[in-house]
Parts: structure tokens; C-alpha cells; sequence
């Protein structure tokens, strides 16, 4: 008999000695599995997040098994609504607020009032709050708070004549400044321009367009709460975006990437970004813009509008209990130590310099209280819009909206364009 069959013998015996073990000792009791999807695990910078998550969670919870579902951003509303469908939900899913009204009128998300307490809902800013409530109920915790807001160059503003440490503080100041620093001198890298603004054909484009609008003192709501372009305001927003490409002043057809890119290679006075910016902008410049106060590149919240006031979106993070959950309870414990365990929050805030829980008081205490590029931020909340229409159809209004925004941006009348906008609107709403 050879060495090998020998070894095949040998391996064989070991294996039914072990399955008649098996089947006469009682079975060992298992963890029970709470399940997660999410795209935390697919990107270098929150991958440590996540797996901290799962071993401290686990350390608090004993007996629990934190099981990820990493799946890409792009692809997790998509899957969250065919695994509804298909009833294989995990107990969790991250999304964003956006996302938000389509899942819950799909039935697929648990309402989290009677998961939490009153005062844990309260320690979160109304607007906040608000963007994922519908008739009372609220359907997730915001996790990662993101007003978007103002970023500037202050190399190119001083360049242009602008006092960095004054950046515009209306939408007039905004354009003036934006047209100063377009008409610099070609730098070696291209052409500088005012803004880096996203522009394609993309239903995120549309959605980054309504600070404009805000900003112009308007909404895309009337008065009764139904989706409405066709206003002053409105066409005043999209004639001043009309007004810079013409100027050549900000250039079209940019995607979410090459907005970044541009804005990076040091080639545009101002971009729109949440709190991810200064990583982000310090890593595609090559390390050489530095976002702080007194550095390359700082932040400030967008202009006032005719009022005075200051209202932006939001793009934050969102953790939803599914409708599907078996362990509701036990999903909401995850949830809240995720948002308001002290040294877990701290951890991801020191990893990424994002605002990493929706509750004030981690926001306004310990190292993000002192963090002033953090802190401005956290003063944007109260103005932030993260769902500027909780509708089911949103998305499709957007998809709607930026087909109205490509022809403006070609030189389309505004007004003419915005109301064939709302005229296909009208349609969605009536589906």
C-alpha cells in the first residue's frame, strides 16, 4: 500500500470517528446572528471602522454575532429593495436619508419610535430628525451627519484680490468672487475656474443644484408641500448657474469625480462638499492643499439668502432596522452603541474627520467640540435639508429635473425648461 493511500485511510477513519462524535454529543449552542449591509468594509478609510464596530459590539453583547454584508454604495438601495422583495432583508441596512421614503413606503423599514427613547430622539437636531420622519414615525438614525456646504480655495481668492479670511457671505459676493478668479491666468495644469459644479447626467447633479435654489430665497415645495421648479426664485438660481458657464466660469458635463479632481489640482475657487472634503481634497492634491483655517483650502457655510438666512442639503448616513427583522431589539442595541458609545464614536471620528453620530451632544463635547473645522459643520444643522421632500419618488423628480438642467446649462430659456420640469413631475405624482 503506498504512502498516499495509506494517508487517504488514515483520513477517512479520523473523519467518521469525528461525524459519530458529532452525532452523539448534544449540539453546542450558537451565537445569535445579527445581520448588517453596508459599504463601511469596501473603503480603506472605514474599513477599521467597521471591524472595530463588530469586535466592540460583540464585546458589550455576549453571545451575539455581528455578520457584515459589505456591498458597494452604488448597488445598496438597489439590493435592500430586491432583498425585500425577496424577504432575505438583514436586520440592517446603512443608506442614505434620500433613500430613505422610498424603502419605508415600500414597507420594508421599521418605524424607531418605540425602539428608542424620547430623549434619545431629542438629543438629535429637529431638521435632522425631521428628514426621515413621515406622519410621526421616524424610520432611521442618522449615523454620519453631512451638511453640505461651502469649500474655497483661499490661495486662488487672494490671487483674485479676495481676503481669504472673508469669504462671500451672499450669492452676489459668490458670483463676484467665482468671476474674479475665472479670469486669472491660466495655470499649468488648465484653465481656473470659479466653481467646480457637478453637471452631468446624473440625478446627483440636480440634487446639488438646490443650495441655489435656497440660496435664491426659494424651494422646490409650495406652500402644500407638493414639488413645484417653475418659481422666481428658482429660475433666478439656475439663470446665475447659467450665467458662470457662459462666463466660462464653470465648466460642464463634470462628474461627482472630476468636480473633486479639479477642485484637488488646485483649478477651482469653490466646490460643494460635506465634512469627507478634507481628507478627500488633501489626498487628490497630493498632500499639497491642506484644509484648515489658515491653510489652502477652508470651509464655510453657504451664503445668506435675501432674508438672511442659510440653508443647505445634507448627504448623511443612515441606519435603518428592516421591517424583516427578527431582532428588532437587539438591532436597535447595535444602533445605539454605533451612534452614541463614546469611545466608538471617537474612534471613527479620529479615522475619518467626519461627523460621526447624529446626537448634539457627542457632536458639541470632547474632541469634536474642539475641532474647528468640525464645529462648523455642526452650526450648518439647523439650516440642513437632508430630504428636501420625503416622497417615494423623489429620485425620479431629480431624474426629471436634471434632464430640464442639462438643456439649461446648453443656454435653454430657464423658465420654459423649468416648466416642462414640472409638467413631468406632475406625471410621476400621478403614477
Amino acid at each position: 500500500m503506498s504512502d498516499m493511500t495509506s494517508a487517504r485511510l488514515r483520513s477517512l477513519a479520523l473523519g467518521l470517528v469525528c461525524s459519530a462524535a458529532i452525532a452523539t454529543t448534544p449540539a453546542m449552542a450558537q451565537d445569535e446572528a445579527l445581520t448588517f449591509t453596508g459599504w463601511l468594509g469596501l473603503f480603506n478609510i472605514t474599513q477599521p471602522v467597521i471591524e472595530r464596530l463588530e469586535t466592540d459590539f460583540e464585546s458589550a453583547s455576549p453571545g451575539v454575532d455581528f455578520q457584515r454584508n459589505d456591498v458597494p454604495f452604488e448597488q445598496t438601495v438597489q439590493q435592500a429593495q430586491s432583498a425585500h422583495l425577496a424577504g432575505t432583508m438583514t436586520d440592517i441596512v446603512q443608506m442614505m436619508a434620500v433613500h430613505v421614503p422610498a424603502l419605508a413606503a415600500a414597507g420594508a423599514l421599521e418605524p424607531l419610535n418605540d425602539l428608542f427613547t424620547e430623549e434619545e430622539l431629542a438629543a438629535i437636531p429637529e431638521t435632522t430628525r425631521n428628514a426621515v420622519t413621515n406622519d410621526g414615525k421616524m424610520y432611521s438614525m442618522p449615523w454620519i451627519t453631512a451638511p453640505i456646504l461651502l469649500f474655497y480655495n483661499r490661495n486662488l481668492l487672494a490671487e483674485a484680490g479676495w481676503d481669504p479670511d472673508a469669504p462671500p457671505q451672499t450669492w452676489p459676493e459668490l458670483k463676484e468672487a467665482m468671476l474674479a478668479v475665472c479670469a486669472l491666468p491660466e495655470k499649468e495644469t488648465g484653465k481656473v475656474y470659479g466653481m467646480a459644479l457637478r453637471s452631468d447626467r446624473f440625478a446627483n447633479s440636480a440634487q446639488w443644484t438646490i443650495p441655489f435654489i435656497y440660496g435664491h430665497g426659494g424651494d422646490i415645495i409650495d406652500a402644500d408641500g407638493n414639488p413645484k421648479f417653475n418659481t422666481p426664485e428658482t429660475v433666478a438660481a439656475y439663470s446665475f448657474i447659467q450665467d458662470l458657464v457662459a462666463e466660462d466660469c464653470a465648466p460642464t458635463g463634470l462628474s461627482i469625480a472630476e468636480t473633486r479632481n479639479l477642485m484637488g489640482e488646485g483649478r477651482a475657487a469653490f466646490i460643494f462638499e460635506g465634512p469627507w472634503g478634507k481628507g478627500m481634497l488633501l489626498n487628490l492634491s497630493g498632500d499639497n492643499l491642506r484644509t484648515a483655517p489658515d491653510g489652502d483650502l477652508w470651509v464655510t457655510t453657504m451664503p445668506r439668502d435675501p432674508s438672511g438666512n442659510t440653508r443647505t442639503i445634507g448627504n448623511p448616513h443612515q441606519l435603518a432596522i428592516t421591517a424583516a427583522s427578527e431582532k428588532k431589539e437587539l438591532a436597535a442595541e447595535l444602533i445605539r452603541f454605533a451612534t452614541t458609545n463614546r469611545d466608538f464614536v471617537q474612534f471613527y471620528y479620529e479615522a475619518t474627520d467626519f461627523l460621526t453620530s447624529g446626537n448634539k451632544n457627542l457632536l458639541t463635547s470632547g474632541a469634536m467640540g474642539d475641532d474647528e473645522y468640525i464645529q462648523v459643520f455642526v452650526d450648518a444643522l439647523g439650516g440642513t435639508y437632508d430630504n428636501p421632500i420625503f416622497h417615494p419618488q423623489f429620485n425620479s423628480m431629480l431624474d426629471e429635473l436634471v434632464e430640464g438642467y442639462q438643456k439649461i446649462l446648453a443656454g435653454a430659456d430657464v423658465a420654459t425648461e423649468l416648466e416642462a420640469v414640472d409638467r413631468r413631475v406632475q406625471r410621476i405624482m400621478r403614477r
